[in-house]
């Protein structure tokens, strides 16, 4: 079953393209209040139109701070996921849509917008998106076959259904702003600096393209040898083809030119202090399932922190040599930690490497309680070409909900930079690293 992240909004292409796939490898236990997916859907056919307006209206209707925990509080629909082995829906007129919304929903209808992603066969899968609630009570406002003048919907668990009477009281206490949660007060401090390291990405970009000839070079080196030439290349000790390892080799380099710093993420996780944070309830009410999320204005790189052991290796995850990923080896690709859901107690977990997105999640966070985040959780680097290109400053925007309040909190804070110069060093451990494989080869 496929892993749908709902912690943000999926935006940009690659976003939606991976979104996408992680539903397809899904099922239909995926849908939540906050999520909705069809197969076989056609926007050309006025019912099918109608169920976009019901959700579209349902997903407005939904507990502000509930739906504040998932995709930024929007909610999501997807159309056209496969059946029958077909993906996608048949092209349509957004006009239609858009008539009908204003037909059922009225002139001031929930904020909504699509989403194209291609599917096959000139079809596409469509995004439907509806803006986070904004306590307003929109009901039906004309009657047709599937939707009935009058009718309250709102979006529950796994379906979008008519209104009950505690629900409507709940929606008029909010329209009336007679909520009964606690207002937030919350306060948001960072501890110590932000680390900037100056390097020479035209270096560290070099050096990945000699990775990548000292990769091809291992196979003129190694060649087999067989003494009967009708068997002449079927001896190798490698488990990979010659071109399995070649597109290994080149899809490495690719993502390493378009991020020629992550080579040294390995060493800056040992080398920089960790980013901690002191979390403050300033009210008399406790506070629930609190959960605080950070995004910062420039190019920050989030990194788990590791304790120093005077070992790295630049351009870890490139792959194995030629020769060294035997049958005898026992394979560990493809394993990936796995993490317990509710395993961050108050810890920062990275949700976004670069640009980083950082998450603070709690269970409660008592009244006059302050908490600080544990000083071995992650480190945050600016990685800058040339001291030029150090900020000043960096400022961090934060973002906290918490369960049973029906508002979100905002706010933001500046964190002063320290920088070192990695030139240097970096010159000269790849200077050494050249030689030593060059003696290897002699």
């Amino acid at each position: 079953m496929g892993i749908v992240d709902s912690s943000k909004l999926p935006t940009g292409n690659r976003a939606r393209a991976a979104f996408i796939a992680a539903l397809e490898a899904s099922d239909d236990r995926v849908e939540r209040h906050y999520l909705e997916l069809k197969s076989g859907f056609d926007l050309t056919s006025k019912a099918d139109r109608r169920k976009v307006v019901k959700f579209i209206l349902g997903a407005s209707h939904r507990d502000p701070a509930k739906a504040a925990r998932h995709f930024n509080g929007y909610a999501v629909m997807v159309l056209g996921l496969t059946r029958d082995g077909v993906a996608g829906v048949p092209k349509f007129e957004l006009m239609d849509l858009e008539r009908d919304i204003d037909t059922f929903a009225g002139t001031d209808p929930p904020g909504w917008d699509v989403d194209l992603v291609p599917a096959s066969g000139g079809r596409d899968y469509v995004i439907v998106i509806v803006d986070p609630p904004d306590d307003k009570i929109r009901p039906v406002l004309q009657s047709s076959d599937a939707l009935q003048s009058g009718d309250v919907y709102i979006r529950v668990e796994g379906a979008t259904r008519r209104a009950t009477g505690p629900e409507l009281v709940a929606m008029m206490r909010r329209a009336q702003g007679q909520g009964q949660g606690p207002v937030l007060d919350v306060s948001v401090e960072p501890s110590g600096i932000l680390q900037s390291l100056v390097i020479d990405v035209s270096e560290l970009r070099n050096l990945i393209d000699w990775h990548r000839d000292h990769f091809e070079a291992q196979l003129e080196d190694t060649a087999p040898r067989s003494p009967f030439p009708v068997l002449q290349g079927s001896f190798s000790s490698d488990r990979r083809s010659h071109q399995e390892f070649l597109d290994a080799v080149e899809r490495w380099r690719d993502e390493a030119l378009d991020e020629p710093e992550s080579g040294l993420h390995d060493l800056a996780s040992q080398m920089s202090r960790p980013f901690l944070l002191k979390i403050s309830n300033n009210k008399m009410t406790s506070l629930k399932e609190v959960r605080l999320e950070l995004t910062f204005d420039a190019p920050v790189t989030a990194l788990y922190w590791r304790e120093q052991d005077n070992t790295f290796d630049l351009y870890a995850d490139r792959p194995k040599s030629w020769g060294t990923d035997s049958y005898l080896t026992p394979s560990l690709s493809g394993l990936r930690p796995l993490v317990a859901p509710h395993a961050f107690e108050g810890a920062i977990r990275i949700a976004t490497q670069r640009p980083a997105e950082l998450v603070v999640e709690m269970r409660r966070l008592h009244s006059e309680q302050s908490l600080s985040t544990p000083d071995d959780d992650v480190v945050l680097v600016l990685f800058a070409d040339g001291p030029d290109a150090i900020p000043d400053t960096v400022t961090a925007t934060w973002r906290l909900t918490a369960g049973e309040v029906n508002e979100v909190l905002r706010g933001s804070f500046e964190m002063d930079m320290s920088w070192g110069d990695w030139r240097g060093p970096l010159h000269s451990t790849i200077a050494r690293l050249r030689g030593d494989a060059s003696e290897e080869c002699r």
